[in-house]
């Protein structure tokens, strides 16, 4: 289940719009909530004829800084356990962001994060906020990245329908626990989706000509696909989820995704990064896409082995 919440901070609205849907979620699942918001000290210094020195001034600063940050983060705690009635931790912690979300999460042996795409830095069109971008690459649990701009107007998030796509490999199938018990507390609805790419030999010409009634293969690939997706769709019915299974044969697997997000309307997405092909270094090319242009939450998870 997921009773361990870790909720990342930064004093900023942007990010605070994680609480109401991860306070919700511990809510039904009966869990913990653990806030986290981390100081980096301040690195202005003054040049002496001995080196370089802190300023006594600047130390005073940050020394105010870092104690105006953890009092927030333990007021800010309190404040939702008694309004919650839940369980509420708060961590101070030194040093970047990214870094400290991850070891915290380590830590407390965190079920799921939540945070938004965007916290204090503001709002790229087309990026991923630096430290959302760090947490999904580095940390192995799974992340519910939730948008500046959702496609619902920012009206709460109380997600009913999740769309959870799937590439054929093992790895995708890693976001299934996490998506499942996710569906299972917030009593949602679960689209199973795999996108279908052909293959497209450099002699097209010969190949269209042909005497074959599926010159690409694409309908025995597409029996096969649909019959292991209904094999994942009857697995999380036996947990008690109401599931579909959809196939889609496309050129594009981003494109098709996005393309069938704007076509059904779900709640969430979820996608299990650097699947099938993706490189190791990166965030998943399909998963980057859909956390940056889905336009609502988006569950994702970096498998251990990537």
């Amino acid at each position: 289940m997921l009773r361990t919440i870790l909720i990342p901070l930064d004093g900023s609205t942007l990010a605070a719009r994680a609480l109401p849907f991860a306070l919700d979620l511990a809510r039904r699942t009966g869990g913990a909530v653990h806030l986290i918001r981390s100081h980096v000290s301040i690195a202005i210094s003054a040049a002496s004829a001995e080196g370089t020195l802190l300023s006594s001034e600047m130390l005073a600063v940050d020394d105010s800084l870092r104690k105006r940050a953890a009092d927030d983060t333990t007021g800010t705690a309190k404040h939702l356990a008694d309004e919650w009635g839940l369980p509420v931790f708060a961590h101070a912690e030194d040093g970047s962001a990214g870094a400290a979300i991850t070891a915290v999460a380590d830590r407390v042996g965190a079920d799921l994060i939540v945070m938004t795409t965007h916290g204090e830095g503001g709002f790229t069109p087309g990026w991923l906020g630096s430290v959302t971008d760090h947490v999904i690459r580095h940390s192995h649990r799974p992340v519910v990245a939730l948008p500046e701009h959702d496609a619902h107007g920012g009206a709460p998030i109380a997600p009913r329908s999740i769309l959870l796509t799937l590439d054929g490999s093992a790895r995708s199938e890693r976001i299934l626990p996490a998506a499942s018990e996710l569906a299972l507390a917030l009593g949602a609805r679960v689209e199973l989706i795999r996108v279908i790419s052909p293959y497209i030999p450099g002699d097209v010409a010969s190949t269209l000509t042909a005497e074959s009634p599926d010159p690409f293969g694409i309908d025995t690939v597409s029996a096969r696909a649909k019959e292991a997706l209904d094999v994942v769709a009857e697995r999380l019915r036996k947990l008690g989820l109401e599931v579909t299974a959809t196939l889609r044969v496309h050129l594009s697997p981003t494109r098709a995704l996005l393309d069938h997000i704007r076509a059904t309307d779900p709640d969430c997405v979820a996608i299990a990064s650097q699947g099938r092909g993706f490189s190791r270094l990166f965030l998943g090319s399909v998963a980057d896409k859909l956390v940056r242009s889905a336009g609502r939450p988006v569950l994702v998870l970096r498998p251990s082995d990537a």
